[in-house]
């Protein structure tokens, strides 16, 4: 019987040391993988609330929200819609190629939520939202005084940069659709106080917010 050489059993355990030191290797490199993989995951910010407005004939507006822009502001939005204070409300208010504009429960531009928000917009003293009231804007209305916003709002149909600094914007369209059932709203006829003649009823709206908490807003009471 042959008898093997040492030169043989010297390249098996070379063989199988390059066997282990790649296994080992890739073991490592796969576990840098997924520590990477979840690294990325951490790092990735939450989605932006998406607001879902669905009228009474079930056409529907998607609004991107940014709390980044106006946390206070999208805060109160995403309480008052998802408690149901905007079902039955009417777009009361529209100036065609301008905005329309909603959210009162008196449906005449006098009424609110019971209280007031701050303004979270430049002249206000607030610097940390650049909305631009392009068109597809959503922005919250307010009376003369700047801390007067408490749940009405308005929706841009045209673009009027005009308006930054001056309303707190907080979202924009989140698609084409949005648009269009925009624009259909903001074709009908009114009368001379820009009430439409035909109700645009607004049968909710309601604000997904991926899991996020934005709690509640910081309120000024008695407005």
């Amino acid at each position: 019987m042959r008898r093997r050489s040492k030169g043989f059993f010297s390249d098996r355990r070379r063989l199988i040391a390059v066997i282990v030191a790649g296994a080992l290797l890739l073991a490592g490199l796969l576990l840098l993988i997924l520590k990477l993989a979840d690294r990325k995951a951490d790092e990735e910010p939450d989605p932006n609330p998406v607001a879902t407005i669905t009228m009474s004939d079930g056409a529907q507006m998607r609004f991107e929200l940014y709390p980044d822009q106006a946390p206070n502001t999208v805060a109160n939005f995403i309480r008052l819609a998802n408690r149901g204070f905007y079902s039955n409300q009417q777009f009361y208010r529209i100036v065609a190629g301008v905005f329309i504009e909603g959210g009162d429960p008196q449906n005449n531009g006098t009424g609110g939520p019971g209280y007031a928000i701050r303004g979270e917009f430049a002249e206000n003293g607030f610097t940390g939202n650049n909305v631009s009231h392009l068109r597809g804007a959503i922005s919250m209305a307010r009376q003369s005084g700047y801390d007067t916003a408490g749940s009405q709002f308005f929706i841009m149909q045209g673009s009027y940069p005009e308006y930054d600094g001056k309303y707190a914007a907080f979202g924009s369209a989140a698609d084409a659709q949005t648009l269009t059932v925009l624009d259909a709203i903001a074709s009908q006829p009114t009368d001379s106080t820009y009430l439409p003649l035909t109700r645009q009823v607004i049968r909710s709206i309601h604000v997904e917010t991926f899991g996020v908490d934005y709690g509640d807003p910081e309120t000024i009471e008695g407005e």
